[in-house]
């Protein structure tokens, strides 16, 4: 009894000291008894009087308030706070028997010691309360300490952690931004716009960004990888149709994904003569390059035909890639196939499409030109007469010719660059492939096109799933497009511009932006003029009774001061109406060119033949994936979002009925009862019921009923190009590499290649080491000379 009755005494005593309490308490005798009536009522009334007064807050908490909570007292506090400048934070809570807290302390944020030599804000502040759960209930204030050993900053009270918090309403707006797409930026930015400025926030941008980061964590759930799997599972049981696949490493890693949309696998069927193939998008957290098949539709536009994402830029994944992007198209081989000179490109399509013509990009070929040709005397001529011998040649022979007279000219027999081009001719020079129809591509740009299009939707630092669902966005975003093409062209008329026939053959039959190209050729056959024919020409056309051959020439208009005239042999067969230009616009585009819509006007033919209103440019055909909308994996807002929105709408519906001041008045008037209904809302109140109709939660389906096994985060993986260089260079080197990298074009997503070099940033750096090591060996080699 007597180490229980010093035990007790000591307790008495420490809690004496800490939350003042007098002698007569009987916190700690169970033998002393208080008219708790009286009590209560004395207390209660105190409190009421002291939260009640509106100086209250600014006086502060003083000995004796009661609360009814410690949420209460703790936002009573730190309002106080707020006014005075400094901030708070619940710093001790001590529990009795039972779990239940019964003592409270509440301090400055100042108020801890600092840990070592790191930098704290904490400086041992006295300032706080402490409080004691009474009998009844109620929360008193038993001790305050109102001194600090700080100054106080009211005006900086806003940037402090405990007086930041972000309301429903901002939440609301951010996650429903982030959701949409839009950047933290842009998002945060409008909330500012609306409130004034920044320093009318209850918060700074980065509370807005962790938040935005927190939701994107709890929207992701699983490992990343595992995210995607799911979603797809969910997709393809809104539609079969979807087609997705997995490629998995030995330890259950996600390596390469590829997914196809069921409007790609209808579009495909329709347009499945040529794609342009890319894979220089590096926009996402694990640096997995983002390879796209794209197609063009009858509008010209760019369509989306499947889309991977990829570890490795092999052979063994491109054939992967390949041959399970033809799983999904049941096998229909492309006719043509655009790429960049990547050799394990080649060599995939080559094994898996050997039948597909096989075109490089024209457009990477000649960024090379000015880095191939520095050391050519007459570097400018070099690259015009370079760029002349690819397009300007009209036949196989005028080529070879051109080339070998430029090769000679120039000195460049031994350019292992130029040779290696010359063996692959066949793969990018126009005179070889026109040919083939291509849709008028004749580089990967449409596929850049598109990569550059979802630079709106995604960035560097976007997840997987992120990157899909913003994916989704953005190809809903082109398929309307292309529905407001369709309907355009359905429902507008673009004026001939000539009163040749068939001219308006070609307005009922193409769409309005292919019609559009027609008319371009039009107005260049105005600079079109048929050469008549020599004597020669005669008897080899008496020669060949039915086939007309005629020479047009066609005078481009370069610029002001300089011409060229450029002579086309053009055919024309009367029995069948068939016509052949050497320029294969028709073939390699699908539209008559000038030259023969000059014969045309020469013959006074009235109608065209309809195998050159070619079907895939035709507005009158019946597409199946136009009436295609799959939503599956478009993301939707969060459901907590949905009720606001709700309630939000029936708010807006009731403002627009209230027109006058009298309505304005009663809408005000239920406005603040039901406001004060909320406020003293209990659990015991019931709300009025209505027949609300039962909806599914497709998004809650258990997507492990697969069995399939948990898929790992990819690894963080690089690009094909050179390895970065991590030698120091000379101060002459440094600056010239930075004044070259001044106009480089800044875009959010990362093109395949060398990494850049953050070269501005280290450019200070590298001059001091530079001139260290100077001043050093000038200082090493004086002393030499004349102290040893």
């Amino acid at each position: 009894m007597a180490g229980l009755s010093q035990g007790r005494s000591y307790r008495r005593q420490l809690f004496d000291e800490i939350f003042d309490f007098s002698e007569d308490d009987s916190l700690f005798t169970e033998d002393v008894e208080e008219d708790e009536s009286a009590g209560d009522q004395d207390m209660n009334e105190g409190g009421i009087r002291a939260v009640a007064n509106t100086n209250a807050i600014e006086e502060g908490p003083l000995t004796g308030m009661l609360f009814p909570c410690i949420s209460t007292m703790f936002n009573f506090y730190k309002e106080h706070a707020r006014l005075k400048g400094f901030s708070v934070f619940k710093r001790s809570a001590v529990n009795v028997r039972g779990g239940s807290r019964k003592y409270q302390t509440i301090s400055c944020d100042k108020g801890r010691k600092a840990i070592g030599a790191k930098s704290s804000k904490r400086i041992n502040c006295p300032a706080k309360i402490n409080a004691i759960l009474r009998e009844n209930g109620m929360w008193q204030i038993s001790k305050v300490i109102s001194s600090h050993n700080h100054e106080l900053e009211p005006s900086m009270s806003r940037l402090m952690v405990a007086h930041r918090s972000l309301n429903m309403d901002m939440k609301r707006r951010l996650e429903a931004n982030d959701i949409a797409g839009i950047r933290p930026a842009k998002s945060i930015r409008l909330l500012e716009v609306q409130a004034g400025g920044p320093e009318n926030l209850s918060c700074l941008s980065k509370d807005c960004r962790n938040f935005i980061e927190r939701k994107r964590r709890l929207r992701l759930g699983d490992g990343d990888a595992e995210a995607i799997r799911k979603l797809f599972v969910r997709m393809q049981r809104n539609d079969p149709e979807f087609f997705y696949s997995f490629d998995l490493d030995d330890d259950s890693r996600l390596s390469n994904v590829l997914w196809v949309h069921p409007r790609s696998r209808a579009a495909y069927e329709e347009f499945n003569d040529v794609v342009s193939f890319d894979t220089t998008y590096l926009v996402n957290r694990y640096k997995l390059p983002f390879a796209t098949i794209v197609g063009v539709n009858h509008h010209g536009q760019s369509i989306l035909l499947g889309c991977a994402l990829i570890s490795h830029e092999d052979v063994n994944t491109f054939k992967w890639l390949f041959m399970t992007w033809l799983e999904a198209m049941e096998d229909v081989h492309p006719n043509s196939i655009l790429t960049d000179q990547c050799e394990s490109m080649r060599k995939a399509i080559r094994e898996v499409m050997p039948n597909t013509r096989h075109r490089f990009c024209l457009w990477h070929i000649l960024c090379k030109v000015p880095e191939k040709f520095k050391g050519v005397t007459d570097y400018d001529s070099a690259c015009l007469e370079f760029k002349a011998v690819i397009y300007d040649s009209l036949t196989i022979e005028m080529f070879e010719r051109n080339w070998n007279e430029f090769v000679v000219k120039h000195g460049l027999e031994r350019n292992e660059w130029l040779s290696k081009l010359y063996v692959d001719r066949e793969y990018w020079v126009p005179i070889y492939l026109n040919h083939t129809f291509w849709a008028g591509m004749v580089s990967t740009q449409r596929s850049e096109s598109m990569h550059a299009y979802f630079d709106g939707y995604v960035n560097s630092m976007s997840t997987l799933k992120q990157f899909v669902e913003q994916y989704e966005i953005a190809m809903c975003d082109k398929n309307e497009k292309e529905f407001y093409a369709d309907f355009k062209s359905k429902n507008t008329v673009v004026n001939c511009i000539s009163v040749f026939k068939w001219e308006q053959q070609f307005q009922k039959a193409f769409t309005n932006s292919i019609f559009k190209l027609v008319q371009e050729e039009i107005k260049r056959m105005w600079y079109c003029h048929v050469i008549q024919p020599t004597e020669e020409g005669r008897r080899e056309a008496d020669n060949e009774p039915g086939i007309e051959r005629h020479k047009i020439m066609e005078k481009s208009i370069i610029n002001n001061w300089f011409r060229r005239e450029f002579v086309y042999d053009v055919e024309y067969r009367e029995n069948g109406q068939y016509f052949s230009c050497n320029c294969k616009k028709f073939e390699s585009k699908g539209i008559l060119c000038c030259h023969i819509m000059r014969l045309m006007s020469l013959k006074d033919i009235k109608f065209i033949n309809e195998r050159y209103l070619l079907r895939r440019w035709r507005k009158d055909v019946n597409r199946v994936h136009s009436k295609k909308f799959f939503h599956g994996g478009y993301p939707h807002m969060t459901e907590e979002f949905e009720k606001y929105r709700e309630m939000e709408r029936l708010f807006q519906e009731a403002s627009d009925l209230a027109y006058d001041d009298n309505k304005i008045k009663f809408v005000k008037q239920r406005l603040a009862e039901l406001k004060r209904d909320l406020l003293s809302w209990n659990d015991g109140m019931i709300a009025p019921t209505s027949n609300a109709q039962v909806t599914i939660d497709t998004n809650n389906v258990d997507e492990n009923e697969e069995n399939e096994r948990v898929i790992l985060n990819p690894h963080v993986t690089r690009s094909r190009g050179r390895p970065r260089i991590n030698r120091h260079r000379s101060v002459r080197e440094i600056t010239q590499r930075a004044n070259s990298g001044r106009n480089r074009n800044s875009g959010r997503g990362r093109r395949r290649g060398r990494p850049r070099n953050n070269i501005n940033s280290n450019i200070a750096e590298q001059v001091y080491i530079y001139f260290f090591k100077s001043v050093l060996m000038l200082f090493i080699s004086f002393f030499f000379r004349y102290f040893m």
